[in-house]
């Protein structure tokens, strides 16, 4: 596929790297002529990227989750090392704040930081969605057990337990009774500890939401001033209840059109009403039985190999898109009119607590020409937990092409055909 031309070595900020599975983003960024520095705290992989190619630059800057302190301590180090940046971006959840910030403080082009904390926060989320008479679920902020009983008699059952400050479903878990809620809270208190996980140094507040019914999508937008220039819709499968861990998703989705556009107008009107105007946006939301329910907002291009499903079936570069966007040149998507195929990604998890002796699929050698991308997590002698201790580990992420929907699911059912085998221990 015949790609935009490249745009002329502009020097763009990149606010935290992510994890080591977003490198593919800085690489395209550097295909597509732009010249990298990357910004994140000392230790963290993205160093290596420095190395890699003469269009990225690497500067150490601390990480502390608050996003005031760390938007001033990156603005200090790209004055210290005399950095002049045209643009200012992120693909990772936990520095949208940043980012939001040190664009804002260098006059550059990005979506205001009072939209992008709204975003960030669930609990903001759903508060200011409330304001605006956008239609959302019952929600209460929860920072104690005893919080926590009180919002269930408000909120009800089935509800959702789940972090402020998430991202990926990580501590999210269903609730159906008062009794199952002294067990839910310990464990997601233990996932949300901040020296655990860099993410949760934003906060480790906790919310209960109502539990939407229905089936889950993506939403992948881009805006240029204000208005939706583009949209993808990926169809989540049914997650791993109580969980929500996600089992995988397809793009196009094959849903009800109509109830589809319902959800992608009301992302639309979300992100506009909370002040975006420009850039890539992933939002996730719901068809419910009462209609199109916005889940979150997240305030940045979609994660893991989703630029990479909507550029094979609708030809669009969410990551040029995101690139134009920072340095405020006019958006060159020309989608599709109809899918150039389909894609399917599947989640593969351990099927039992144990250690992982076989993952019969793991020699799948990668062909993007075939459209065939395999990223194994797991190892063989690995201690992995199942379903059973609700949070299951992830051992592999198959994304597959077809030249339709049934042919995309046909071909993962046959390069997953062996599950993987768990021995006790």
């Amino acid at each position: 596929m015949e790609r935009c031309v490249t745009i002329d070595g502009p020097t763009v900020v990149v606010v935290g790297a992510g994890y080591e599975g977003k490198r593919r983003c800085y690489e395209r960024l550097v295909e597509l002529g732009a010249r990298l520095v990357i910004v994140d705290e000392p230790g963290h992989w993205s160093e290596s990227l420095a190395g890699q190619s003469a269009g990225m630059q690497w500067v150490a800057a601390p990480f502390s989750g608050d996003p005031d302190a760390d938007a001033a301590a990156t603005l200090a180090v790209l004055e210290r090392s005399g950095v002049r940046a045209d643009g200012v971006l992120t693909f990772w959840e936990g520095r949208v704040c940043d980012a939001a910030r040190v664009a804002a403080a260098l006059g550059l082009p990005g979506n205001p930081p009072e939209a992008v904390d709204a975003a960030r926060s669930k609990v903001r989320t759903r508060e200011l969605s409330a304001r605006l008479g956008l239609p959302t679920p019952a929600a209460q902020r929860v920072r104690s057990l005893d919080e926590l009983f009180a919002a269930a008699a408000d909120v009800g059952f089935p509800a959702v337990v789940k972090p402020e400050f998430g991202a990926s479903a990580m501590g999210c878990v269903r609730v159906d009774d008062f009794e199952s809620l002294p067990g839910v809270y310990k464990r997601v208190r233990a996932i949300v500890a901040p020296e655990h996980r860099a993410i949760f140094r934003a906060g480790n507040d906790l919310l209960l939401e109502q539990y939407l019914d229905g089936v889950e999508f993506d939403v992948d937008l881009v805006l240029q001033d204000g208005t939706c220039v583009f949209a993808s819709v990926s169809q989540n499968w049914p997650t791993a209840e109580p969980s929500f861990q996600e089992t995988g998703l397809h793009i196009p989705p094959d849903h009800n059109k109509a109830a589809v556009r319902k959800l992608v107008d009301l992302s639309v009107q979300t992100v506009r009403s909370f002040g975006f105007r420009r850039g890539v946006l992933h939002v996730e939301g719901k068809c419910t039985s009462s209609g199109p329910r916005v889940i979150e907002v997240n305030a940045r291009m979609g994660g893991a190999r989703i630029h990479q499903m909507v550029e094979a079936v609708w030809g669009v570069d969410l990551i040029e898109a995101q690139l134009r966007s920072c340095l405020d040149l006019c958006q060159a998507v020309k989608p599709s009119r109809k899918p150039r195929c389909a894609v399917v990604n599947a989640i593969v998890y351990a099927p039992a607590t144990g250690r992982l002796a076989e993952l019969p699929f793991a020699d799948v050698a990668p062909d993007a020409g075939m459209g065939v991308e395999l990223d194994v997590f797991g190892r063989i002698g690995q201690d992995v937990a199942g379903p059973d201790n609700i949070f299951a580990t992830a051992l592999a992420e198959l994304t597959i092409s077809g030249k339709n929907l049934r042919h995309a699911r046909s071909r993962a059912a046959q390069v997953l055909r062996d599950p993987p085998r768990v021995l006790p221990t």
